[in-house]
């Protein structure tokens, strides 16, 4: 069996092939193309579809696939909105989950429902124009008659599957993240649909993660590169992929992506809903699970700000000689909350700042403090999932620095894994299809499949005190920004 593991990215769409083994056969990219303008951001999703189908053709094309059975396993972005009338046609371009048109109405969504009842329900700690119930809020007011053409409303892999099977179909980690869908009961919930202007029936049915939805369509099958058939895995959302992929997806592993968005993850199956723990939930890869989910938007950024604004574009390889060479004693601190609210605080007025600044610091101390400031992010973060957390999987652009790795380690005082994986998240969508296959009895067994080596940091002693940083990193966030 082939399995064509598709990453529907935010910046690239990414196709890998992979063997039962879990053997890398292939990989192809491409970017995926926007149509900007200010906070509007919106892509055409027949493109999509169209750049899916060339991918598998370039991975097909290194080896011979006749004969063998293949399946297109899906995983990546959750909430960009697709909308689509009777015959399947889209109504309007597709919104991206990054077009901020909708920050009005996610503020009344929060005011007309109550934040704390929304949180129950959703899993959210907060509304945001992220999701698709308040973009659905802004084409109610603003566009009326895309919403009265409408038959379906789906997310962009919903939308996919219909392309590739004939019928939108959800899954069940991805539904947190629309505001509409009720987590714990694991229905949509009826009042927030009905208030964002459509019916239940225009929504998709949801399955478990991982889910065998059948065979392609004859039409697109014959699109594809020649193979005995291909059927089609609905797979998870990217994020959770990953921990599938990394080996993170057990009790007690916290799996952090360090790209632009810093986003960390954690299984807890004997997990309670508490309202005082203002944490994202969303229902987990298996029967039962629940994957605790928190991301900070300039966690992962803001060191690259500083690069370009502070550092001159210094290159990153020339940055980490320059912080591998300095003898610290008392660098400044820095709080990297430079787009406001950040979890696990959501502090409304936050912002970024630098703390304890003086005439001997000059920008290599800079740029410590905010790599420091990311690392406190992180131990923050770690610490809310789960504060007995014994390791943290760290996948990402921000994993290949060793100097931040180790400073996560020190600062956080657990070990942290970096896997030599760069396709973390096609992996475990890959496993997810072993697993419906019946190639592998759990996803436990992912481990024992070629397996990525891994390096591993470990906190190191003395140096600076990092209990009393982290304190004072603390301190003066919430002496300058708390409520």
């Amino acid at each position: 069996m082939l399995i064509y593991a598709v990453d529907l990215g935010t910046t690239n769409l990414k196709v890998v092939l992979y063997d039962e083994e879990l053997h890398r056969l292939a990989t192809a990219a491409a970017p995926v193309d926007y149509d900007r303008d200010g906070v509007r951001v919106e892509f055409d999703p027949r493109r999509i579809l169209s750049a899916v189908l060339d991918l598998i053709g370039r991975c097909a094309s290194e080896i011979d696939t006749s004969g063998q059975d293949a399946v297109i396993a899906l995983t990546g972005q959750a909430e960009s909105l697709v909308l689509t009338d009777g015959r399947g046609d889209a109504v309007r371009a597709g919104m991206s989950w990054l077009d901020d048109r909708a920050t009005i109405e996610a503020a009344e969504l929060e005011q007309h429902f109550g934040g704390d009842e929304a949180f129950a329900v959703t899993g959210e700690p907060a509304a945001s124009a992220t999701w698709p119930a308040a973009k659905l809020r802004w084409l109610l007011a603003h566009e009326p008659e895309s919403l009265r053409r409408t038959s379906s409303v789906s997310m962009i892999k919903d939308d996919l599957v219909r392309r590739l099977v004939g019928t939108p179909i959800g899954e069940v980690t991805t539904r947190g993240f629309t505001y509409l869908w009720d987590v714990r009961a694991g229905r949509y919930w009826s009042d927030m649909v009905e208030h964002c202007g459509i019916s239940p029936d225009m929504l998709p049915e949801v399955v478990p993660a991982g889910t065998d939805v059948g065979r392609v369509s004859d039409e697109v099958a014959g699109l594809l590169p020649p193979a005995a058939g291909y059927r089609v895995n609905i797979g998870a959302l990217d994020h959770f992929c990953a921990m599938a992929g990394t080996g993170s997806y057990v009790e007690g592993a916290v799996s952090e992506s360090a790209g632009t968005v810093l986003s960390v993850s954690a299984l807890q199956r004997d997990w309670r809903f508490d309202p005082a723990r203002r944490v994202s939930f969303h229902r987990g890869l298996s029967d039962g699970d629940t994957v605790l989910f928190n991301a900070s938007d300039t966690g992962g950024i803001a060191l690259e700000w500083f690069r370009t604004q502070g550092l001159g574009g210094m290159p990153y390889a020339d940055l980490e000689a320059a912080l591998a060479d300095r003898v610290l004693a008392d660098p400044p601190l820095f709080l990297p909350y430079l787009s406001g609210v950040s979890p696990p605080d959501f502090l409304p007025r936050a912002k970024g700042a630098f703390v304890d600044l003086d005439l001997s610091h000059d920008r290599v101390d800079l740029a410590y403090a905010v790599e420091e400031g990311i690392a406190h992010l992180v131990r923050r973060n770690v610490e809310y999932l789960d504060p007995a957390a014994r390791e943290v999987v760290s996948t990402g652009g921000g994993a290949a620095s060793a100097y931040l790795t180790q400073l996560k380690s020190d600062v956080c005082g657990v070990e942290v894994i970096v896997p030599d994986e760069l396709e973390a998240t096609c992996r475990g969508a890959a496993a997810l299809a072993l697993r419906a296959a019946g190639r592998i009895d759990s996803l436990d067994d992912v481990a024992a499949l070629n397996a990525p080596r891994s390096t591993r940091y470990r906190p190191r002693a003395g140096g600076l005190d990092r209990a009393a940083r982290y304190d004072r990193f603390a301190r003066a966030l919430h002496r300058l920004y708390g409520e």
